[in-house]
């Protein structure tokens, strides 16, 4: 008799998927395909939708097949962007129709990364997400950063609120089929989210970033510890995303023994164009010189180096810090290498020299 997969993640992109898949590998390493692949095998898979980027009625299709190819877990959950960039609604109301899910705690809420939701509003670093630079990233498609005025106005069920105040009193009930936003600003707030989603019945889908994936493989004990870095390690950055945080990172880790793949000064409009050509001159450098380590940054290019390699499956392996994944990209002629996978807008400036250190 086949083992019941105890718990699917379908992420809407690559450095997503990864680091919520990071945070299960108490177990063992956690697998990652990318749609349309076949999903690994595994107690703890994820599968990556590639859906941000798709318009809304796209994004509700690619969902639906993701989900059909996944079968049935005991649990789902639905990573989502920090900064709830990406066609949400539809994701969420076609992952809960073709699920038979009860509805969905959603929280983006992520405290490492100073991303919190309270009042119902997303804030970045204290400031309402809509009145950040993240607001006119062209995958942030939310009228609000009042994150149920936001999906009321496009989602087909129906949106409700939890407050920080009825969260932490033991008030958050079963969804009913609708939507349930969730205030969180810290760990402990996350973790109650948890535990709420793992003993409703019947069962929600749990919704979040890595903030929220981190308490629940805390109440699944599934939590691995940090993977080590070792010193030493010849560093191959390919760095997609033109984030400041990404760009600092870059800068303070130039003139040291890495090796760097960034864009061009003349930056192509096209920003699948782009990635695909950084990830072509990765691939070179991996296949002609010596690299014991690949890290890339941001979501298109994480992708693009996938397929670029033709790869055939990520194992993760750990998260060595928030919102970084340490693992492997294995392709099926034998040929790995080990990948360190980040999204471009966090992190200090000092964070891959620190690593590197």
């Amino acid at each position: 008799m086949a083992r019941t997969m105890t718990l699917a993640i379908l992420a809407d992109d690559l450095t997503g998927a990864c680091d919520t898949g990071a945070l299960f590998t108490r177990r063992a390493p956690v697998p990652v395909t990318v749609f349309p692949q076949r999903r690994a095998e595994g107690d703890v898979v994820v599968v990556d939708a590639e859906s941000r980027a798709l318009p809304a009625a796209d994004a509700r299709r690619r969902v639906r097949a993701a989900v059909n190819e996944v079968m049935t877990p005991e649990r789902w959950f639905k990573k989502v962007d920090s900064t709830l960039r990406g066609a949400i609604a539809a994701e969420l109301d076609e992952l809960i129709a073709q699920t038979g899910a009860a509805g969905a705690l959603l929280c983006p809420a992520f405290p490492a990364l100073r991303r919190t939701v309270v009042e119902r509003v997303l804030r970045v670093d204290r400031t309402p997400v809509g009145e950040t630079a993240l607001a006119r990233d062209p995958d942030w498609a939310l009228a609000s950063s009042d994150i149920v005025e936001a999906l009321r106005s496009t989602s087909a069920r129906r949106v409700e609120w939890c407050s920080l105040e009825a969260l932490r009193n033991g008030r958050l009930g079963g969804p009913g089929g609708a939507i349930v936003v969730c205030d969180a600003e810290t760990d402990a707030d996350l973790d109650l989210i948890a535990a709420a989603g793992l003993t409703l019945s019947p069962a929600p889908a749990l919704v979040g970033s890595a903030g929220l994936a981190g308490a629940l493989a805390r109440r699944l004990r599934l939590a691995g510890p940090p993977p080590p870095l070792p010193a030493g390690l010849r560093w191959l950055i390919v760095a997609g995303s033109l984030h400041p945080a990404t760009t600092a990172q870059v800068a303070a880790v130039r003139g040291r023994r890495v090796r760097l793949v960034t864009p061009p000064p003349a930056l192509s409009a096209d920003r699948h164009a782009v990635a695909a050509e950084l990830a072509r001159q990765a691939r070179k450098i991996v296949e002609t010189e010596p690299v014991d380590l690949v890290s890339v940054t941001g979501g298109d290019t994480a992708v693009a180096l996938y397929r670029e390699f033709d790869a055939e499956r990520i194992d993760l392996l750990g998260a060595p810090v928030p919102g970084l994944a340490l693992g492997r990209l294995r392709r099926g002629d034998g040929l790995e290498f080990t990948l360190l996978t980040k999204a471009g807008g966090f992190g200090a400036p000092d964070l891959f020299a620190r690593l590197i250190s």
